[in-house]
């Protein structure tokens, strides 16, 4: 509901004001200053002026808006502090035109706020518009949502379009909205019932919906309406509602994401991990063979291939290079032979010496000579003789004799003579066989030694050294093979892991 209007009673002083000088009807008046009080009174048309008036205020602005009915806004931006319990209108003249009071306080200034005060009054016998708010200083200010003043009512258009901020929405304004959006009849009656509705209960209710919907007691409670094939929603968010157990995943994160494992081979529980091993088995390992089984396992650098029979699942090859061959030839050099010397050496000898091998001997011997005999003979000596002697042996008789042997010994007598001459001549002789034989012959030793050998220097020198042309000629090339034992891919290392 709209506030109350100020009903203003006016003063006989203000209605004589009204009157023509002729008489012949109404002039309009020019309000110059309102007072204020703190005072509260009756008003009484018979006042001519405004009971304990505190002062007169020039800042006010009005206008008719209805035929009896007068809209001020009267402000007050002083320092001053005082309350209000009623008003009072002046002409220019200085006329009590029209007075308002009431027991209660109708606003408070205080000394830090300023004061407005914005409102209708009522003029029960005279004409709105006889009322003129003379020449004043006062300038009503535009209202925002930060400022009070006034505003301009939007018209239909402006409030279905909603783009304007400073203008009021009307009621009719506000149903031209609703119509624009939700039909002129809108909301219908149903739809004011989902409206109201207070909780979801309601809603579904007015929506039809029955059974374990108006049952929703959220996930977790086993209520068949917020299964999806068995599973509560979350199950579905999971990396196993992504993956099939024992699926492949090349991964570029560092760690295994959830809900597979790293193929490093390891053992893992058949228990814990029952779908996987459902899936695998023991193909690449029966763990302890009872409570675990193993994981595949990808070595470094190496990747998954195709396998075409099931029989081959699991089994690691080695790989293989396509059939090739390397080919190579050195270019032929043609007839040519290759020089080269020593350096110079200068003047230099070489010694050298035998290691001691101790006191020895060497043995020799002659060849065989079989069965021989030898003949000789003797110069020819012409025609000679040959001296003689004759020798008589005596009993020892003293040792004064010719050929004395000693005391008491026997001794003999020498005595001299020739061989008559036999003519010139020689002889002849041979010897016997010996048969078959050979000569000994023996080295004596010479004791512990060595032998130096010394090789005598030739003067400084060099030797010259040439290597024979081969003729045209080429090389034969070998090749070595090199790298690892398997073939591995290039690429980026990434981590291969297992669903579960």
């Amino acid at each position: 509901m709209p506030s109350p209007a100020l009903k203003l009673i006016v003063t006989h002083a203000g209605r004589a004001s009204l009157v023509a000088p002729d008489h012949g009807g109404t002039v309009a008046v020019t309000v110059a200053s309102i007072g204020v009080t703190a005072t509260a009174f009756i008003p009484d048309p018979k006042q001519t002026a405004l009971p304990g008036e505190i002062k007169r205020l020039t800042t006010f602005s009005g206008g008719a808006t209805a035929a009896d009915t007068v809209h001020i806004t009267i402000r007050d931006l002083s320092t001053d502090s005082y309350s209000v319990r009623g008003i009072g209108l002046y002409l220019q003249d200085g006329t009590l035109f029209a007075v308002f009071g009431q027991a209660t306080v109708l606003v408070e200034k205080s000394s830090q706020a300023g004061m407005l005060i914005a409102a209708d009054t009522i003029f029960a016998d005279i004409a709105a518009d006889s009322l003129v708010f003379g020449d004043t200083n006062f300038q009503l200010n535009l209202a925002t949502t930060d400022m009070p003043g006034i505003a301009r009512l939007a018209t239909d258009a402006e409030t279905i379009a909603g783009n304007d901020a400073r203008c009021t929405v009307t009621p009719k304004g506000l149903l031209a909205t609703f119509n624009d959006r939700l039909g002129a009849t809108a909301p219908t009656a149903f739809a004011k019932k989902l409206i109201a509705a207070a909780k979801d209960l309601d809603v579904r209710s007015l929506l039809g919906l029955k059974s374990a919907a108006l049952k929703d007691e959220g996930a977790g409670n086993g209520l068949d309406a917020d299964l999806l094939d068995g599973k509560e929603g979350a199950f579905y968010l999971s990396a196993r509602t992504r993956y099939i157990p024992g699926q492949i995943i090349v991964y570029a994160g560092n760690t295994a994401p959830g809900g597979t494992l790293l193929c490093n081979g390891g053992a893992v529980s058949r228990a814990t991990y029952a779908d996987l091993f459902t899936a695998i088995g023991t193909i690449y390992g029966k763990g302890d063979g009872v409570t675990t089984f193993n994981l595949p396992k990808f070595a470094a650098g190496t990747t998954a291939v195709a396998a075409d029979t099931a029989e081959t699942v699991g089994i690691t090859v080695a790989g293989a290079v396509m059939a090739h061959t390397h080919g190579g030839s050195i270019a032929n050099g043609g007839v040519h032979a290759h020089g080269g010397s020593t350096g110079a050496a200068g003047a230099h000898g070489h010694s050298a010496s035998s290691s001691a091998v101790g006191d020895h001997a060497h043995s020799a011997w002659t060849d065989q000579q079989g069965w021989h005999g030898h003949t000789g003979g003797t110069a020819w000596a012409g025609d000679h003789t040959h001296p003689q002697d004759s020798r008589t042996t005596y009993p020892g008789y003293g040792n004064n004799r010719v050929g004395y042997q000693g005391a008491n010994q026997s001794w003999m007598q020498y005595d001299g003579g020739t061989t008559g001459a036999a003519g010139g001549h020689a002889h002849s002789f041979s010897t016997d066989g010996n048969g078959t034989h050979g000569h000994n012959v023996g080295i004596g030793g010479a004791g512990a030694h060595a032998h130096d050998i010394t090789i005598g220097g030739i003067g400084d020198h060099a030797h010259t050294v040439t290597i024979n042309a081969g003729g045209d000629h080429t090389h034969g090339l070998t090749i070595n093979s090199t790298g690892g034992t398997v073939n591995l891919a290039a690429g980026v290392s990434m981590l291969f892991c297992i669903a579960y």
